[in-house]
């Protein structure tokens, strides 16, 4: 069993049996309490900032254990902060499971990476912003559980041939905040139309898998 958050943004919380994680921590919406690790995708304002850093590390991660933080290259260029770099093809170990990294390709943000998290038997596939998938992501094919995708109106039909090709078991429209919510069930209108099942999630509104 994984309860899965959105809290706003690109940010999305995953409390598994045994593995706490957040990802793009820029959240709307307080995390639970109990972080262990920190994936960042990219450099982005709406995806990073040193504050929200900060305030996981006071209030919501684990007393008396290391915080760890993960990020490509392109995230230390820009904010020069303390974690463990990665890049495509790195793959980080949950206690019950793996975080792998993939070349991804976001609006204007060179070094950009996706993530596939599996947690607890379950494959759930982060995006980021991106519209543009690289081919390695696009060989995730019938495998995925659960996949966030952005929702910008002006690249629903590339979202739209992109989950046509990889087939999820769910698609979960996010990168929004109060304002956008209406993007994300014009989203999953079209989504539906093309048989893709599709869930909206309100900011701060939980799912378990």
């Amino acid at each position: 069993m994984v309860n899965i958050r959105f809290l706003g943004n690109a940010c999305v919380e995953l409390i598994g049996k045994q593995d706490h994680i957040i990802i793009d921590p820029t959240f709307l919406r307080e995390p639970t309490t109990g972080i262990e690790k920190i994936f960042l995708t990219h450099h982005h304002s709406d995806h990073v900032n040193q504050e929200k850093l900060q305030e996981i590390q006071n209030n919501f991660s684990i007393e008396g254990k290391e915080l760890e933080i993960y990020g490509p290259l392109c995230v230390f260029e820009e904010l020069n902060i303390d974690f463990i770099l990665i890049e495509p093809t790195s793959k980080i170990d949950l206690t019950n499971g793996y975080v792998e990294v993939f070349e991804n390709d976001c609006w204007k943000a060179p070094g950009c990476v996706a993530y596939l998290i599996v947690i607890d038997d379950y494959k759930i596939l982060h995006t980021a912003d991106s519209a543009n998938f690289s081919s390695d992501i696009k060989t995730l094919k019938n495998s995925i559980d659960l996949c966030f995708i952005a929702c910008f109106e002006s690249n629903f039909e590339d979202y739209l041939e992109f989950l046509k090709l990889i087939s999820p078991k769910l698609v979960i429209p996010y990168h929004f905040n109060y304002e956008k919510e209406e993007e994300a069930r014009k989203l999953i209108e079209l989504l539906r139309k093309n048989t893709i099942i599709s869930k909206f999630l309100s900011i701060g509104e939980e799912i378990e898998l």
